[in-house]
């Protein structure tokens, strides 16, 4: 049987058993689902399911079938560009071959879809938002009520807290003034300048997330030396605190917050590569535990993830995990691990939402190309990290109104322009005021 490519399927192959046929229909089902076709793509794979029910692969199929139902539920203005694939097949492919490919192909159109959603426009006003609290700690928009377990201080003045970093060709900058900063919140300057510093001694909350599935296995082993030496020379201030994250399937908090070097660069070495990748979940974790946290004095939230960025085993998106990382002030700094002579389609893809995580926290990706040049763009990080500001104002025409404001900061000298890594934005959302 063959479906040509001028029929609606990208996908086509050649099969010579009859038996196999209804084999035809996962192949169809994928590629009417990177059209959009997300109908005709479920009743594709409900055929499948009804003339092979009892095949060894029902399972996944069943799993495809599911995907392709909840990427019908998805908002309008995430639509992910088309993705053709074409695929010649000169043998009948067995059943657990056909749901391995399936599986595939779903899963990159999958991730392209949460790349697209997370890239797209801010909604207007935030809906899920509740209320914010306002923090004890410094300027900033605070946190979410629901999302604290003890009382807090009301903060009485409208501020607005933004930590960023400075790139000149790569290396930090870190002798800017307030001369030096343009910032343009709803389209307008600050009402007022409040502070501006230089946060190279600020205290680091810093959380490593390392990739231990599968897919890393090849190359696991100088990924735990390069993580174990960033440990050693990245938290080295009297009051830094780290925590070591493992992902596979799940999220394995290896080594609690601790300023012990020997204990972080234990956890890492109890590392071990195997199974799938639920990275978003891992991001969203370790986000959720530096926000918890309380602290008494402005610190420095940090997320380091090393991982291809194949994310195929989280329960939630890629948006999810980035808004975790937002509500909490914390910065992502991703490595990525793939090796440059690796162009798949998946691994280009795991860069792309790598890129996009770091991007919109407000911290930035490094692709070192090759495991040995991993500890070099980990140093890489460590510079950028300990080279931050923060700046916090006021902003003009500020109303809690719940709607999205945007946020442009700009550095320059003497004309030249420099690279700032910094959160896009925020929701003003009502504060409640909750005192002790």
């Amino acid at each position: 049987m063959i479906i040509p490519p001028s029929s609606p399927p990208g996908i086509w192959c050649t099969s010579a058993n009859t038996k196999d046929a209804s084999i035809v229909h996962f192949f169809a089902a994928g590629a009417l689902e990177a059209q959009g076709n997300l109908l005709e793509a479920q009743t594709e794979m409900e055929v499948l399911l009804k003339e092979d029910p009892k095949s060894g692969s029902a399972p996944q199929f069943r799993t495809i079938l599911e995907q392709i139902k909840q990427e019908q539920t998805r908002p309008p203005e995430a639509k992910l560009e088309l993705l053709q694939t074409t695929v010649t097949m000169n043998a009948s492919p067995s059943a657990d071959d056909a749901a391995r490919y399936a599986q595939t192909v779903m899963q990159q159109l999958k991730q392209r879809q949460q790349i697209a959603e997370a890239e797209a426009e801010p909604e207007a006003t935030c809906a899920q938002c509740g209320s914010l609290v306002a923090s004890n700690y410094g300027p900033g928009p605070g946190r979410f009520a629901s999302d604290l377990g003890v009382p807090v201080l009301r903060v009485a003045a409208d501020e607005v807290g933004i930590f960023f970093a400075v790139t000149n060709h790569g290396k930090p900058v870190t002798n800017l003034t307030t001369s030096d900063i343009t910032i343009r919140d709803d389209n307008r300057p600050p009402e007022k300048i409040r502070s501006f510093r230089n946060e190279a001694q600020l205290p680091l909350r810093l959380g490593l997330i390392i990739d231990t599935s599968e897919s890393v296995t090849d190359r696991f082993a100088f990924e735990q030396a390069a993580a174990a030496k960033f440990l050693q020379t990245v938290v080295t201030g009297k009051d830094d605190l780290a925590f070591v994250v493992g992902v596979n399937n799940s999220v394995l908090l290896v080594q609690d917050l601790t300023a012990d070097q020997t204990l972080t660069a234990r956890a890492v070495g109890e590392l071990a590569p195997g199974g799938a990748t639920a990275l978003w979940d891992a991001v969203a974790f370790a986000a959720g535990k530096l926000t918890q946290r309380r602290e008494e004095q402005p610190v420095a939230r940090v997320l380091v993830v090393l991982s291809d960025g194949k994310d195929n085993s989280s329960s939630i998106s890629l948006k999810q995990a980035i808004a975790a990382c937002l509500r909490g002030e914390v910065m992502v700094y991703t490595v990525s691990t793939r090796d440059l002579v690796d162009e798949s389609e998946s691994a280009l893809i795991g860069d792309q939402a790598l890129a996009t995580l770091s991007e919109l926290t407000g911290g930035t990706t490094f692709v070192p190309g090759s495991v040995r040049k991993l500890a070099g763009s980990l140093a890489d990080i460590q510079q950028v990290i300990r080279s931050r500001y923060l700046i916090s104002y006021k902003p003009a025409g500020f109303h809690r109104d719940g709607r999205y404001r945007p946020i442009e900061l700009t550095a320059q000298r003497d004309g030249h322009e420099f690279k700032v890594y910094a959160r896009k934005g925020y929701y003003a959302a009502k504060v409640e005021s909750i005192d002790h």
